[in-house]
């Protein structure tokens, strides 16, 4: 998910009116096993490099690599700093947009089973009454919400939409709640006449499975792919309770050189765009299944997921995925990134050597603070490990 951030001093506001008194979620962090590695020919410097970047101020890492020389995987910081716990590769968080990658997965096996076309526009499915008052959304299929070739408005850009959420920071929402904070907002262009990132779409894709099926997309998360695959670490917010070992989740909200903990101001979860909570473990076991393994698609399902649509910065949008290109010379790069208030993860795999890499970290890089050049860094220098 991509934030973009109020103001500070209405962030500041909103807060002393309304959160003070509602109900933490995620509660205090317990630890769990702290495994590891050894024997890897590039574990010593993974392992630097994390302790590296927690030194320069981000609050917990982990990270799970795989390569020819098998898999890596480490972790450093802390979980939970007011109670002193460790980051460990264990400790499951939040990962933001990842969730868009798996409902992706989620929609193309459903396609694949016949129960969904993706070229059914989204109104065949969704009540007419609940987006009516919406720019495109009677012109565009499923497929577009997919790619991101909608053009409707991004939830997530919404000032109104954060001011709800800091004055009920627990709240869960419904796919109508949130879809009134897009009602009446211009689209960016015509639909399928351009590409461009917004939270709305994946809302959409899930109002339309649900209405397909006649299930939630939470129990169709866990039947199709978290339980097939051996995700037990692995929770849909807020339809799941999550585990004591949820890390918190951290952010410079007052703009001041200072992180606290925002881990309970829930940014719409559970609703298709965010709300998975994960560990590096759970994640390696998605990524392989997906593109190594291939136990939940087809080669073929596959290969239309990767249907490529061009947006800027080498960025190119598939079917609930990014395709980026690192290195000289340049490899290729399929997955996602995620990011939500407290919370930042990335997974890719390389689909020419089979490498791959995960990341979590359970601090907020989508927002531009004193600590977005150090994730951004950091990201750099794991990939030049990574990158075969």
């Amino acid at each position: 998910m991509k934030l973009n951030l109020l103001k500070f001093s209405l962030l500041i506001v909103a807060l002393q009116l309304g959160n003070a008194c509602k109900k933490a979620e995620v509660k205090s962090t317990v630890s769990c096993f702290n495994a590891t590695t050894k024997g890897h020919p590039k574990g010593a410097a993974m392992q630097a490099l994390i302790d590296q970047y927690v030194s320069k101020g981000l609050p917990g890492i982990s990270v799970l690599i795989g390569d020819s020389s098998g898999e890596w995987f480490g972790a450093a910081g802390k979980a939970d700093i007011e109670h002193n716990i460790n980051y460990t590769p264990c400790t499951v968080q939040k990962l933001g947009s990842i969730t868009k990658m798996m409902m992706g997965v989620l929609t193309m096996k459903l396609v694949e089973e016949g129960k969904v076309n993706l070229d059914d526009p989204i109104c065949k499915w969704i009540d007419a009454k609940v987006i009516k008052n919406i720019k495109n959304s009677d012109k565009i299929s499923i497929r577009n919400c997919l790619q991101h070739t909608t053009g409707v408005f991004d939830i997530i850009t919404s000032s109104a939409f954060y001011l709800a959420v800091l004055n009920d920071p627990n709240k869960h929402w419904t796919s109508e709640e949130l879809l009134k904070f897009v009602e009446n907002q211009p689209a960016n262009f015509e639909a399928n006449t351009g590409v461009l990132y917004s939270n709305t779409n994946t809302i959409f894709v899930a109002m339309c499975l649900e209405k397909i099926t006649g299930k939630s997309h939470s129990e169709l998360l866990h039947e199709k792919i978290f339980t097939p695959l051996g995700m037990n670490d692995t929770y849909y917010h807020w339809h799941d309770a999550l585990p004591a070992t949820t890390a918190q989740g951290y952010f410079d909200l007052y703009n001041n050189k200072t992180i606290i903990n925002v881990s309970n101001l829930i940014t719409g979860s559970g609703n298709g765009y965010t709300g998975v909570y994960s560990n590096v473990f759970d994640l390696r076991k998605f990524i392989r299944g997906v593109f190594i393994d291939k136990t939940i698609l087809s080669p073929s399902t596959l290969d239309t997921m990767m249907q490529w649509a061009y947006n800027k910065d080498e960025l190119y949008f598939g079917l609930g995925l990014f395709r980026v290109y690192n290195g000289t010379p340049k490899y290729t790069l399929i997955g996602h990134t995620g990011g939500d208030l407290g919370y930042a993860s990335e997974v890719y795999y390389y689909p020419e050597s089979n490498n791959y890499y995960i990341v979590c970290i359970n601090y907020g890089t989508n927002g531009k603070t004193f600590l977005t050049p150090v994730y951004d860094e950091f990201v750099t220098k794991l990939k030049a490990i990574v990158t075969p």
